[in-house]
């Protein structure tokens, strides 16, 4: 099969290598690769534009629950709080609470006062020894166990440290 469109060749040269790529595939490759190459770049900035920094990891935050003089033992004390965090594209108040207790005046447990099924604040109440979830009736026990309602989950425990004299829970 002969191309018509190709203009006769000295027979001393040879033939037409008609798959050989000429200069209009080229320049049509060579346009839909920077086409291509130029679509990706805007997409991939657009993403990143729309992501921010929502993919960093969250830094934590250490909260000063009081001096470890001042917490009973035996009895739970709610304690409120206020930091500036960062979230993916501002800086903003983050509030809560939380909840410490210690048996011996040595170790301390800190809850979260977040309840695990939809995040509203659960009260100590202290007749009954629980925590109480006043939006949807969850109980929790003093270790932060569900005992009835609809949450998935316990309590969350926080990790805790003394340094001198004062205790701090890792939000």
């Amino acid at each position: 099969m002969r191309n018509v469109n190709l203009p006769p060749l000295d027979p001393d040269k040879g033939e037409w290598d008609e798959k050989a790529l000429n200069r209009r595939r080229f320049l049509e490759a060579s346009f839909w690769v920077a086409a291509s190459g130029g679509v990706i770049a805007t997409v991939g900035a657009g993403i990143r534009f729309l992501i921010g920094n929502s993919l960093e990891p969250k830094k934590e935050s250490w909260v000063e629950i009081g001096s470890t003089e001042s917490l009973t033992p035996g009895s739970m004390h709610r304690v409120r709080y206020r930091l500036r965090a960062k979230d993916a594209w501002r800086t903003v108040e983050q509030s809560g609470a939380v909840y410490a207790i210690t048996e011996d005046g040595e170790s301390y447990t800190v809850f979260d006062a977040t309840c695990s099924h939809l995040g509203c604040l659960v009260r100590w109440q202290e007749g009954d020894r629980v925590f109480a979830c006043p939006c949807h009736k969850a109980y929790f026990d003093h270790q932060g166990q569900v005992l009835s309602g609809p949450p998935p989950k316990p309590l969350r425990r926080l990790e805790t440290k003394i340094e001198n004299g004062v205790l701090w829970a890792l939000i």
